[in-house]
């Protein structure tokens, strides 16, 4: 891979990190997650709802440049096809999760302006249920595929790989249990910022790594 390139992943994975860390610390919260009338009801009370997902967004996909680098970092099998195989999830879970945050961000409070309540409620189901969607692919399979190759490889530490696994199999967990009991405190207020921050820690210090690796050396820059 060409170094400028893997560098620029790298540092897109750092700085979408702290972006993501930073906006879902701020993410405004609905008492019922599981309500779309009260997350219509947000959009229009909370005056950092349009930034804070338009912020989010650019964190997603920031650090999706960075997944990209990172999963084509990997030499020899079987961690190159394992990478492989973690960047097609990657690439579903995060199209769902940025579609989710422009409807999330965008549809929802303009058409509740509109005076189109129904269409609003519509839309934040429709978010939603991208939304799932990408805490099975983006913060599941993701991370556990992403695990897989740190583990298989010698690129990395092999506690970044445990991490990984760790953090997407919780992720598996919680889309699980939304899918068949929905949105709950549980889900949204501990399994998900759970899941949702150790692969965005992992992301974050994996683009520190590889941004270490292709630093050239003071000898090298010599000449």
């Amino acid at each position: 891979m060409d170094r400028s390139v893997a560098r620029l992943g790298a540092g897109a994975a750092m700085v979408g990190a702290v972006l993501a860390i930073v906006f879902n610390l701020l993410y405004p919260r609905a008492e019922d997650p599981g309500s779309a009338g009260e997350i219509v009801s947000l959009s229009q009370s909370e005056g950092m709802w349009a930034f804070t997902h338009y912020a989010l967004a650019w964190a997603v996909a920031l650090t999706f440049i960075g997944i990209i680098v990172i999963s084509r970092s990997f030499m020899g099998e079987p961690a190159t096809s394992w990478g492989r195989l973690g960047l097609i999830h990657a690439i579903g879970g995060a199209l769902s999760l940025f579609l989710a945050l422009v409807i999330l961000g965008f549809g929802v409070p303009e058409a509740a302006e509109a005076g189109t309540g129904g269409t609003a409620e519509a839309a934040s189901y429709v978010a939603g249920s991208l939304f799932l969607g990408s805490i099975g692919l983006f913060f599941g399979f993701t991370p556990l595929l992403l695990g897989a190759a740190v583990l298989s490889g010698n690129e990395y530490p092999s506690w970044l790989g445990w991490l990984a696994v760790v953090a997407g199999a919780l992720g598996v967990i919680t889309g699980t249990i939304i899918y068949f009991g929905g949105f709950s405190d549980t889900t949204d207020k501990l399994l998900f910022p759970i899941t949702s921050l150790a692969f965005t820690v992992w992301v974050g210090v994996m683009g520190y790594n590889l941004w270490q690796k292709t630093t050239p050396s003071p000898t090298t820059v010599g000449g």
